[in-house]
């Protein structure tokens, strides 16, 4: 049973370009958690019951609760832009296998492909936000105490 995996029929840069991107999204998903983390101490313990985007709705709810100030404004914008990027990640995971038009095997959303070239900006898009809101981690909130 072992090397299973190597008999899926996709080309292994299709793989990582797809595996790249989820974990982009895994570290801006944490990142908002920290964020909130460090606005509401404990606003995060059950994480169980907590989706990407009760956690995009919990981080814009404490944000707008902050003090307005220019950093107080680009958090909440990177806030919003993460909860629009879960409907990006929720297509991206809930995408089904299949036979592309030019015959490869890729992920497949309501008939459209993810090409590796979609991929790759969604996967930047994740990063850049979850890069805004770690800056806002270490600037605006790294006065707050987190547990």
């Amino acid at each position: 049973m072992n090397n299973e995996r190597l008999g899926v029929p996709v080309r292994a840069e299709y793989a990582s370009a797809v595996g790249l991107a989820v974990y982009c999204f895994a570290g801006l998903e944490w990142n908002a958690v920290w964020c909130c983390e460090r606005i509401e101490p404990g606003s995060m313990e059950d994480l169980a019951d907590r989706t990407a985007g009760r956690v995009a709705d919990t981080l814009v709810h404490l944000v707008q609760g902050l003090e307005h100030s220019a950093k107080q404004s680009d958090l909440e914008k990177a806030a919003m832009e993460f909860r629009a990027l879960v409907g990006a990640r929720n297509n991206l995971v809930h995408a089904k296998p299949g036979t592309a038009h030019d015959g490869e095997q890729a992920l497949l959303r309501h008939g459209d492909q993810w090409t590796i070239g979609e991929l790759e900006a969604v996967a930047d898009a994740f990063a850049e936000c979850g890069n805004r809101l770690n800056k806002a981690l270490d600037g605006l909130l790294a006065g707050r105490s987190s547990r």
